[in-house]
């Protein structure tokens, strides 16, 4: 129960009433909370006080509000360490998730300036395209689209294809280590981080709608000074988050 003679406002020792409940499994995720009439009652605190704690909660990511309808408890995010890299299925298995990979598409393009600056290739030169779904439980959470020089990215593809016939889930930073005779050994990955609004085509592939929210990664991986990669990856906003240890 809530007590009064603490320092901490009531909102927030409600919040974390309902995030106990959430952890010892008393509340499942997509299990509505009890109303605010209820929550009212229960601790004995204005309905602004109730207001309070479930938009705290909302923010800390534990619940989600779905208009008209009600509060409901919010699947937790699956956390990525930006100081290392763990691959796709561990990611997705620390949240109790099955995860698989699509590939929806490869080819072979010429490459534009951007691309050429990226990989550091000549203006036309051949470039492999690949993209691919990420999914957890059968849902669509991230998007792949990476770009490789032609001699790298005909060697990523045939590991893709070897991947899905073996059933293996995987991103592309996890095939460099599946196969031995790929000689491809990145040592280092640069990489930007912004929130972005989902559009037209991303929407179709994530199964979202236009202006959910996005976190979109431009990653360059490179052998040394190498570049071997040039990469666009989006994840659902509601399904990640990101953190990094700083030392002092």
């Amino acid at each position: 129960m809530l007590d009064r003679k603490q320092s901490a406002p009531l909102y927030e020792q409600l919040k974390n009433e309902i995030h106990l409940k959430i952890k010892n499994g008393e509340l499942k995720p997509d299990q509505q909370i009890p109303s605010e009439r209820e929550l009212v009652e229960q601790y004995n605190v204005s309905r602004i006080t109730v207001r309070q704690a479930i938009n705290l909660a909302e923010r800390e990511g534990l619940v989600k509000r779905i208009h008209g309808v009600g509060t409901f408890v919010a699947h937790p995010k699956m956390q990525q360490e930006l100081s290392s890299f763990n691959n796709f299925q561990s990611t997705l298995q620390q949240q109790g998730l099955i995860a698989s990979t699509k590939l929806v598409g490869t080819g072979t393009i010429g490459s534009d300036f951007q691309l050429s600056r990226m990989l550091d290739i000549n203006v036309m030169e051949k470039v492999t395209r690949l993209e691919l779904i990420g999914y957890g439980d059968n849902s669509p959470v991230v998007y792949y689209n990476s770009y490789f020089p032609h001699h790298v990215g005909e060697k990523m593809k045939k590991a893709a294809e070897q991947a899905l016939k073996m059933e293996k889930p995987f991103s592309t930073l996890d095939l460099y280590q599946m196969d031995e005779e790929m000689d491809l050994h990145p040592t280092h990955v640069e990489q930007t981080f912004e929130a972005q609004a989902a559009y037209a085509p991303i929407t179709g592939i994530l199964d979202i709608k236009e202006g959910f929210p996005l976190f979109r990664v431009t990653s360059i991986v490179y052998q040394d000074k190498t570049p071997l990669e040039y990469k666009e990856t989006y994840y659902k906003g509601d399904q990640y988050k990101f953190f990094i240890t700083r030392h002092m």
